[in-house]
This record gives structure tokens, sequence and C-alpha cells, in this order.
């Protein structure tokens, strides 16, 4: 893709939102979170900043400002918030030049996509818990729960409620490295007598390739697919747990760039795994660009904007039957919200 820059000069903002309801997981709680956000002219590019990658903000926002961008390639070098943000606006450039959307440019199916999925932070009562599980899944078939909570014995008391109020729901687990070795090995028995799909990062990213050996070692004959999320960030990531997991989660943010994510996914696909296609909490700009790629997953988890209370963008939505709708815009296919 070639580009001359004619649209302006390049505009930089650090944007805080503002969430409907803290966000707990295992890393901890949110009730806030931070995005950058590029434009020029009516493009924008977005990327989000995750408190466990420990990326600084203004750092960023600062280096940025000091690349003299003027469209083109990408640095590929510099913090990885700044070079996604890039990646997307100019993207977004692009689809708006030529009237294609991301997924047109990469020539993509828009059509054929996984059902939507919404996910469901770690709770504080189980009774309220209840409730919002079974008005969710009136809506979304495929359910995400968040575990991890530090206390197994709960862990398993979310699972079996949510099981309850949802009973024909499909239902998936993430546990974003909050379990040990051996407290894996117990409960990943008991995710699959409740009928659960899957069980994405069930031992911590910080224990290498390592944890993983000893989860198999453990669990010789797993009944659930084990998904990597924190421990595949790169491409080179996917390759190291050949054998050891059976699907990565792929996110525009872990790989920095959009054609970065695509080679994320063609070597999970080259190594027999299956995608999951995720995203951070941001706004419907990132969950948006992300999801041109859902095509290319088994399964989507681009819910991210639904838990900003301040989302000033529009893009993606989900209908009655918690399937996505893919903007008709070119480009990300994001508008600013009137």
């Amino acid at each position: 893709m070639s580009h001359t820059n004619r649209s302006g000069p390049l505009r930089v903002e650090l944007k805080t939102l503002h969430l409907t309801e803290p966000f707990r997981i295992a890393h901890g709680t949110s009730n806030e979170r931070t995005v950058l956000r590029v434009h020029q002219g009516d493009a924008v590019g977005e990327a989000p900043f995750v408190p466990y990658y420990k990326e600084n903000s203004e750092a960023t926002l600062r280096w940025i400002q000091g690349i003299a961008w003027q469209g083109g390639p990408v640095p590929v070098e510099g913090p990885r918030a700044g070079r996604l943000a890039l990646d997307l606006l100019w993207h977004d450039i692009v689809g708006r030049q030529r009237g294609m959307s991301l997924a047109e440019l990469w020539r993509l199916d828009k059509n054929h996509l996984p059902p939507g999925s919404r996910s469901l932070a770690i709770p504080v009562d189980l009774n309220a818990f209840h409730e919002k599980v079974s008005e969710t899944s009136r809506q979304f078939r495929v359910l995400k729960l968040k575990l991890g909570s530090g206390n197994a014995d709960f862990d398993e008391a979310i699972v079996a409620r949510a099981r309850e109020a949802a009973p024909q729901a499909t239902m998936i687990a993430d546990v974003n490295g909050g379990w040990s070795v051996a407290e894996a090995a117990r409960l990943i028995l008991f995710l699959a007598r409740c009928g659960l799909k899957l069980v994405e990062q069930p031992v911590h990213h910080e224990g290498g390739i390592e944890v993983w050996k000893e989860l198999r070692a453990a669990l010789p004959s797993c009944p659930l697919p084990l998904y990597a999320d924190e421990s595949a960030r790169t491409a080179d990531d996917v390759v190291r747990l050949k054998g050891l997991v059976d699907g990565v989660n792929v996110k525009l943010l872990k790989s920095g760039s959009f054609s970065e994510a695509r080679t994320m996914i063609r070597f999970a696909r080259d190594l027999g795994m299956k995608v999951m296609l995720g995203c951070m909490i941001e706004s419907s700009v990132g969950v948006t660009a992300a999801a041109h790629l859902a095509s290319l997953a088994d399964w989507i988890d681009l819910d991210g904007h639904l838990y900003v209370a301040n989302d000033d963008y529009e893009g993606i939505a989900y209908d009655a039957m918690g399937d996505m709708i893919m903007p008709a815009r070119a480009g990300i296919g994001v508008a600013p919200k009137s």
C-alpha cells in the first residue's frame, strides 16, 4: 500500500475510558482504562494500555510526537501501543481513500463470522452474577467466564452458578493465569464436567514454556482444549507453544500491527492450532479494527467496548442473537458518535 500525506497534521491524544462497572480478572480490578488515539483528518487509530503490560502512556505519547510520522511504513521499533495506533491509522487512511474496509483491503471474508461472545468478570455477589448470566445469555450464545479469583472453591462456585443460570449456553473459561499447576489440573476436570468448551491461560505466563509442560505432565489426558493468551504475544511464541496448547488468543495489541496479527494466525493454523480473536478493554475504534480478522478465527471475544461508558465512536454491533454486525463504512469502519 502506498499513501501520500495530504490529510493535515497528525493529532495525538490520550483518552481515559470509564467503565460501566468494575472489571475484575485475575490480574486485578479496573474502573477505567487509557487508550492512545491518533488522528489525521477524519481517519483514526487507537491502542489500549493494559495495566499488566506496564507500558507508560505518557512515554508512548512523547514517542509518537517525536517521530514526525508522515504516513507510510510504521517504525518497527518503539512502544507497542504507539506502533499499533499508527498502524491502524495507516489502514484507516488507505481504506478511506480506496473506499474499502480493512477486510476488503486484506481480501478477507466479511460475512461468515463466528458467533459473538460476552465476557463476564469475576463476580463479588454470586446471586447478582446469576441474574447477569441469565440476562446476558438471552442475547449471547457464547459466554466467557473470568476465573482466577484467588480462591479455587469460589471459582468452582462461579462456574456452577453460571451453568445453573444458562444451562444451554456455550461456555468457555478464561483464567488469566490465576491458577497454580495443581489447581489447574484439578479445576480443568471440573470445568469439563460442567460442559465448558475450552480453558484459556490457566497458568501464569511468567512461568514461560516450562509451566505449560508442567501442566501437561500433571494432566496427560486433558479433557478440554487449552488456549494461550498472555503466553502467546508473538508468532515466535506460537511456535514455542507447539504441542503444549491447542489454540491461541490473537489480539492486535499483542501483535503490534494488523499484518503481524495475521502472521500469528497463519503460524497457528500451520501448526494445527485453533484461533481465538480477542481484544482489550478499548473503545469501538480498536475493537472494530480487530473485527475485520474475525473470519480467520474459530472464536471471537470482541466485546471490550461494551464495558466502556464513554465510548465516543460507533462501529461493530451485535444483533438479538449475539451475532456481530460489521459496519458498512470504509477503513476501520468507525464514526464519531453524534
